[in-house]
């Protein structure tokens, strides 16, 4: 769209990103301010000497934007991880020129100051030499320790229902039999003859040692009366 709307437009969406981190750390109470951005991709964050852009960290002769490379410290890396640490450095050398803008309660930075620009650079780590580890004695026994005593889980409440009803589902029980040949040589799945129960033939009832009673009316009734003397 022209280098004049693409400029427009990055702005603008710079503004709403700046916007929304205020936002964001008024919440927590932190604090924000705006650091001019000059020339903090064209130096070293170490040593703030010109850094050499180049395409990629595989490709260092081939000119680009994307990887920057110092020849005075030997420090490399993308060019807006050195940007930023750039523009860090340089708010807390600039921390006592900080004004705040009447207009929008904003903190910023305005100009930039070049004897405490001379003083923003960001210093290295010192390596530390690691202690020398090599085995010179047999290792020491450490006592075992106890294993915690895990806490068992609470059995599950039962379900509130009537007290000795039995849970849905077939019951298992012992008594459960293959069907039985009615014939010693006859097949299982062959259709017998009707069974006929013993007690059937013998006439007796359900029960074998039980038997009908006869009915009163059929006994015949005792005469009474031959035993008894005469009253007059």
């Amino acid at each position: 769209m022209g280098r004049t709307m693409n400029t427009r437009l990055s702005q603008a969406v710079r503004g709403q990103i700046a916007d929304r981190m205020r936002h964001l750390a008024a919440e927590v109470g932190i604090a924000v301010v705006t650091v001019p951005a000059r020339n903090t991709s064209k130096h070293c964050p170490q040593c703030l000497v010109p850094l050499r852009h180049r395409k990629a960290p595989d490709r260092p002769t081939v000119a680009g934007w994307k990887w920057a490379l110092c020849g005075s410290c030997g420090w490399q890396g993308d060019r807006d991880q050195g940007a930023w640490r750039r523009i860090a450095a340089r708010g807390l050398t600039h921390q006592t020129k900080t004004v705040t803008d009447r207009t929008s309660g904003a903190m910023v930075i305005r100009t930039v100051i070049d004897k405490l620009e001379a003083g923003a650079v960001i210093t290295p780590e010192p390596r530390t030499s690691r202690t020398d580890r090599s085995k010179t004695g047999p290792t020491r026994q450490q006592t075992a320790r106890p294993a915690p005593r895990r806490r068992r889980a609470p059995s599950p409440v039962s379900p509130s229902g009537p007290a000795g009803q039995r849970p849905q589902g077939h019951a298992h029980t012992d008594r459960t039999r293959l069907p039985r040949a009615a014939d010693r040589n006859q097949g299982v799945t062959t259709i017998s003859t009707p069974h006929r129960p013993r007690w059937a033939t013998l006439g007796a009832g359900f029960h074998l040692h039980a038997h009908t009673t006869p009915p009163r009316w059929a006994d015949p009734i005792p005469d009474t009366t031959s035993d008894m003397g005469s009253l007059s």
